[in-house]
This record gives structure tokens, sequence and C-alpha cells, in this order.
């Protein structure tokens, strides 16, 4: 069972972090539209555009997956950003056991960046990470990302492994 913190701070309005919910899948998949155009910017020999109604059924099917956790920032009943989480848990013959907290995928909307949303998610999932004792926090960032590299690194993020490419 995951337990939750209960956040709200003031900001530019009232901002509050909490579980996604099925009535938030239209706001949810233009973030999701959104961050998907900037990786598509950064890999257009790795991805393509898909159907408009992608994103949404994308995002339902995420709601619906056990063990899969939609966070969002909400700003004034608006979506400001979202993040997809999950728990790892590992103990094998040659590993010591271990908890991490993965983030799949972190997205503000366009209207809202730099604005601290992205900061916010990040250090409620810290939180949230530590109260289900977990070790670490971790995800996945294209290195071609910059933005994003820079954000992560700011946040305290460093390279744990590298995973390498050659184009044939």
């Amino acid at each position: 069972m995951i337990h939750f913190c209960k956040k709200t701070y003031e900001s530019e309005g009232i901002l509050m972090i909490r579980k996604a919910n099925i009535s938030d899948i239209p706001q949810l998949a233009e973030i999701y539209r959104q961050l998907h155009i900037i990786h598509c910017g950064i890999r257009n020999d790795y991805y393509k555009m898909p159907e408009d109604n992608f994103f949404d059924k994308d995002m339902e099917k995420l709601l619906k997956t056990e063990g899969i956790t939609v966070l969002v920032s909400e700003q004034n009943s608006e979506i400001a950003g979202y993040a997809l989480i999950f728990f790892i848990e590992k103990g094998e013959p040659v590993n010591h056991n271990f908890k991490k907290c993965h983030i799949e995928q972190l997205a503000v909307d366009e209207k809202y960046r730099r604005n601290g949303i992205g900061t916010e998610l990040i250090t409620y999932i810290k939180k949230l990470a530590a109260d289900n004792n977990c070790q670490s926090v971790e995800l996945g960032v294209w290195c071609e990302n910059h933005n994003a590299v820079e954000f992560y690194s700011e946040m305290g993020f460093a390279p744990r492994t590298y995973k390498m490419e050659i184009k044939i």
C-alpha cells in the first residue's frame, strides 16, 4: 500500500498535488501530447506522432494499471503538471534488498513551465518515496534533452548508469 503525503501550499494561487482520477484525462492527455512533441523534436528517428486520440486512451490505460500512480499538480482547478511513478522492490542473491521509486514521466503544461511545478512534484515524490521506505528515486532522461538534464541535475539527480547506442 502506498502512503500519500498531503501537501497544499500557496503559489500564484492554490497549488495542490494529488492522485489523478479519470476526470483528469483530457488535461493529462494534452500535457502528455506536449511532452511527446518535445521527445519527437529531440529524437525524430525514434518517436513519431500517433493519432490524436492516442494520448487520451493511453492515459486512461495508465490510470487503470495496477501499481502505477499518476500524481497531478493542480493550480486554480487546472492541472499544471503530472508525474507517473511506480515502486520497484528487488532482492536477489547478488544484490541487497532495496526499494526505489521510479519516475516514468514528468511533464509540466507549457503555460506553467519555469514556475516551480516540476520542483514541487519532485519534492513531493522524494517525500512519498521516503514515506514508503524507498532508498532512492530514479528516472531516465534522453541526454539530448538538455533542459530536462539540467533540471534533474539541479534537483540532485546524478547519472548512475549510461545506456549507449550505435546507429546503424
